[in-house]
This record gives C-alpha cells, structure tokens and sequence, in this order.
C-alpha cells in the first residue's frame, strides 16, 4: 500500500464517517462511502454531513466519494473498512465477494448469533483467506473532529500490511498500537460489549466507583479467561482492545450501559419493545447468547456473560442478577 492509496468505507454510520473525515482531511487516502441508504448519501453529498448518524460538526472534504452504488465503492479500492454491525457482516462479504479485496479492515464488536463466529471468522467463510485488519477501541467517531487524544488497538496477521495501516491511521492526537493477536482483539470487544451492559445494571445511574473498578476487575479477568480457551494472547486482554475500552465504555452514556440500566429499571420486555423503535445498534444485546453458548461449549465460566444472558433470553429477575453480580 505504498504512495496515496483508495478506502473504501462500506457503511455511513459514525465510526465510518470519523475514519472518512481523519483519512481525507489528513490526505491520507482518497476515501469512498457506500451506504444503502440513498436518502442520508443524497443529503450528505448536498452538505457533506451525515445528519443521521454523525455530529453535524463533521464536514467531509468535496473530493470524498459518496455513493449508494457498492460497485463505485468497492471496485478497484486499495483497502475496504467495513463499518457495519455485526449482523450485517455475513451479508456485506456476500455482497463484495465478487470485486477483487487485497485487504479489509474490520470495526464490528460483536459474534454471529446462529454460529457464535467472530466478525474476521465470518468473512473469511465467504471470502476465503484474505488479508484482515481489526480497529477497536473506545470508539470516537462522533468527536472525531474535536481532536480528543485517543488509543486505538489495530490487529493484523500479517505484519507489513500492520504497519502501513497504522501509518494511515495514526495522527497527532490518534495512537495506534499494532498487535498480530487477530482473534483476541475482536474477541475482547465482543466481550465488552456485554459486561458493560452487565455493569449498566449493577450500577445505574449511581456509578459508584469502587464496585465499577471491581466489575472491570472481573470482566478483565473473564475476557483472560475465554482468551485462553481460545488461543488468544493474554496481553491482548490488558491493552486498549480489552480493558482500555471496558474501561470507557462502562459509561452512563454508552449504549450498552444505558440498555443495562433499562434492563435493572424496566425489564426484559420493556427494552425489547424499545430496541424494536429506535434505528441504533446495541451490539452486546446481540452479542450476549452467541458468546454465553460459546463459553459453555468451551467450558469457560464467564459470570457477567451468564447474568446479563440469563436477564435477557431467559427472563431471570435483573434483582437477582444484579445481588449476584455485587457479589463478584
């Protein structure tokens, strides 16, 4: 991926807009986005903004390619990032496995509900083997623009192709650390996702600090634990990949903590009915059966992923949880 290289962005929501706005504001890239709703390209490409999903604040340049054409995104593009949810993926691979991909890089936090496969398993199923790149972290794409100093876990096999894509990356107030552990970085953002709806549960709105810091201890400590069931590196789980973003996600402003709230506040049905209303994606809501039948299959216990599975698909009392989960 020697000199300026085209991204294709495969998804307009606002981690694929902020990686966009750093790739083509920085010249970086010459960026693409595909999105399949025409509506929000047809009124990003009249004010450069995405409305539905982004901070109005972020403009992208006039020379970044909008389309809701997948062809015109995805042909003849250097690296694909599919910033999709996780239940989208399978569809999305199906959908570009007829254009040439070098190497696609991976934003999805979440398993496969019917097969309990990470996003990169996924599309390496209905690709074959290609190159696979995996960025996560506490996700920034809405204050992209306001420059906050971040770090951000970027995973690849292939060592070369790790360290041009944490050059593209990596600003001034952007820190990219590479690692080589594929599995254990989507796996620890898979995770994540559920503990902090586990923690949203226990702690509301209170955020008591003390029983926060031991709720991280213990997600640390299962997220080690899974790993090592599965041949993931320990160290993975320590760095922002594991407990760098557990630790900023189990936030009261944060879409799994706020489900977890809802879930101690209004119960099971009440959330689902919720979920069914609004257009976001609450990964952990997903996430949770397909990691909890996983651990068991693995003979992992995993207590925050068993609580938080148990409340939602089983309807178990979120007291009860919550008295146990304090307990950790």
């Amino acid at each position: 991926m020697a000199n300026k290289k085209i991204v294709g962005i495969l998804g307009a929501g606002a981690m694929g807009w902020g990686i966009g706005y750093i790739l083509s504001t920085h010249g970086k890239a010459y960026v693409r986005i595909w999105d399949r709703d025409p509506q929000l390209i047809s009124k990003a490409k009249r004010t450069r903004q995405n409305l539905k999903y982004s901070d109005p604040a972020i403009v992208l340049p006039k020379e970044v390619l909008l389309s809701n054409d997948l062809k015109e995104v995805a042909n003849g593009s250097d690296l694909l990032l599919l910033a999709v949810p996780s239940f989208a993926v399978r569809e999305m691979c199906q959908k570009i496995s007829g254009f040439p991909i070098s190497s696609l890089l991976m934003i999805s936090k979440g398993m496969e509900k019917d097969t309990s496969l990470l996003p990169f398993q996924v599309a390496e199923e209905v690709l074959g083997k290609i190159e696979i790149l995996h960025l996560t972290g506490a996700g920034y794409g809405k204050s992209v623009h306001q420059k906050i100093p971040a770090t951000e876990a970027l995973a690849c096999r292939n060592e070369n192709l790790l360290e041009e894509v944490k050059k593209l990356l990596e600003t001034d107030w952007l820190t990219i650390l590479p690692n080589t552990d594929l599995l254990g970085t989507q796996l620890a953002g898979v995770l994540k996702n559920v503990m902090v709806i586990g923690i949203g549960m226990v702690l509301g709105p209170k955020e008591n600090q003390e029983t926060k810091a031991k709720l991280i201890e213990e997600g640390v400590r299962e997220m080690k634990s899974f790993g090592k069931a599965m041949g993931a590196k320990e160290e993975t789980f320590e760095g922002p990949a594991g407990k760098g973003d557990l630790e900023l996600s189990a936030d009261p402003q944060s879409r799994n903590y706020k489900l977890g709230q809802d879930l101690a506040e209004k119960g099971i049905d009440e959330v689902q009915n919720k979920l069914k209303e609004k257009s976001g994606t609450v990964e952990g809501f997903h996430t949770a059966q397909a990691a909890y039948r996983l651990a068991r299959q693995r003979q992992v216990e995993l207590p925050i992923i068993k609580e938080v599975y148990q409340v939602i698909y089983e309807k178990k009392d979120p007291l009860l949880s919550i008295r146990n989960l304090r307990k950790l």
